[in-house]
């Protein structure tokens, strides 16, 4: 901002203040006017305050891990929550833990399972992520084919609104039906109606059924498919049923020294209930695929390499652009062979990572110069949208999918559903300040361009 000087009037607000330039996942630039780092909610309300009088933008950076460039901003006020990072309260009888935006998932999870419990969605991310980020984005991970995304998860948030008012939204409670359901319209609102100071999650016991891991190579794109179907036909609902193509598993092999077989129809990696194991062992013998039961230290190894896949195809190449498509299960083998069609007119890399048990593919687009994969990323999202699917299952849409989110509500729900998305932008942010320009916003935008 011209004419005065942000750091020197955060500071005389008493905050902890730094400048710096920073970057997402995807290198996103974020060059903020000022990073602010509370350590109190009534510190947030200062900044909001000072922010929403003044009209200048505010973003919310938990661990910067986004793929969307949802965080990207210039000269904006960047709050780093980073030192909000309490666990407040576990409660084992009404099954919620009570905790703090800038609490790291992993750690949130070790300290469940300390008391017999679980937090269920679990992003590649994990290890990294923050639990407020994850609900602003509401992530999903690899357990999603059972147990859903963070939307799934939040029972109560409180809120610094636009304003810097504070209020408190939804009830620690598994049954509430007083008013609107205001708490998951905050949950995927990516940091543009409020920030997050506190989050009731509601959390389960630890599985008590013993679990299988398998690794299942597949001779083929249609056996993997096919395989897919007939788990869902069968009515069995593993605990994690992902996916890696013969691409992914080449590059890990590469870079992380994995020693994973490689072979042209890919990888399933399934976590299932003891008493689905014939069943499984069936299906998979009718595609010819070639079934390995894990120990319980080599499942974590393949767990971690999993989750370190998209890092591992990062450094394959000098850019990446990460999709996040969702499509019917029925739909999945017309979706891969759409993809692979792609991927050949283009003549590029683009290996195929998916949550593939309930039809959340991530095709990561391999190249040398961005530019050149933007139109390659906007026909991924189009064969979404032509099969009935969405765009995004868990990544956001930031600044990078606002006019494939445009197409496709247009397309499914009608224009209008956008028009009271931004109406609601504008009752609760009627200054527009957070994370400004972004998400429905651009998305509204993008509709009347068209």
């Amino acid at each position: 901002m011209e004419g005065f000087d942000l750091e020197k009037e955060m500071k005389e607000l008493n905050l902890t203040t730094s400048k710096e330039s920073r970057e997402d996942f995807l290198s996103y630039k974020v060059k903020p006017g000022v990073i602010v780092y509370p350590r109190t909610e009534e510190e947030i309300v200062k900044v909001v305050d000072y922010a929403n009088r003044k009209r200048i933008p505010i973003v919310t950076w938990g661990a910067g891990t986004s793929l969307t460039g949802a965080v990207s901003c210039e000269g904006c006020i960047l709050i780093d929550m980073k030192y909000m990072s309490s666990i407040l309260e576990i409660n084992d009888v009404d099954w919620y833990v009570r905790t703090q935006p800038g609490v790291n998932l992993e750690y949130l999870n070790k300290k469940l399972m300390e008391r017999g419990f679980f937090l269920p969605p679990d992003p590649a991310s994990f290890f990294l992520c923050s639990v407020g980020g994850a609900v602003a984005n509401s992530s999903g991970g690899m357990r999603g084919v059972k147990y859903g995304t963070f939307r799934d998860w939040v029972l109560a948030l409180k809120v610094v609104l636009p304003t810097g008012e504070i209020v408190k939204i939804g009830e620690p409670l598994r049954k509430n039906r007083a008013g609107y359901d205001l708490t998951h319209l905050f949950v995927g609102s990516e940091g543009t109606l409020g920030v997050i100071t506190e989050i009731w999650f509601r959390i389960v016991p630890l599985p008590k059924r013993k679990l299988i891991p398998l690794l299942v190579s597949m001779p083929s794109l249609d056996s993997t498919a096919g395989v897919i179907s007939d788990i869902r036909k069968s009515g069995i609902m593993p605990e994690i049923a992902e996916f890696m193509d013969s691409e992914v598993l080449k590059t890990l092999n590469v870079h992380l020294n994995a020693g994973l077989k490689e072979s042209e129809g890919g990888m399933l990696i399934l976590l299932i209930e003891d008493q689905d194991l014939e069943s499984i062992r069936n299906i998979i013998r009718k595609w010819d695929g070639d079934l390995t039961e894990l120990s319980d230290k080599e499942w974590e190894r393949v767990y971690s390499l999993r989750a370190q896949a998209a890092i591992a195809l990062k450094a394959s190449a000098k850019e990446m652009l990460v999709e996040d498509i969702v499509v019917p299960v029925s739909k999945l083998m017309d979706a891969i062979r759409k993809l692979k069609e792609l991927e050949g007119k283009f003549n590029v890399r683009m290996p195929v990572i998916a949550h593939i048990g309930d039809g959340n593919l991530h095709p990561n687009i391999l190249l040398e110069e961005k530019e050149v994969a933007l139109e390659l990323f906007e026909k991924v999202g189009e064969i979404a949208i032509e099969l009935g699917g969405s765009i995004s299952g868990e990544h956001g849409i930031g600044v990078q999918k606002t006019k494939l989110m445009a197409i496709q509500l247009a397309k499914h729900n009608g224009v209008k559903v956008l028009e009271i998305m931004k109406r609601i932008k504008e009752i609760i942010d009627p200054n527009d300040i957070m994370n400004p320009g972004k998400y429905v916003e651009r998305a509204y935008n993008e509709s009347m361009r068209n």
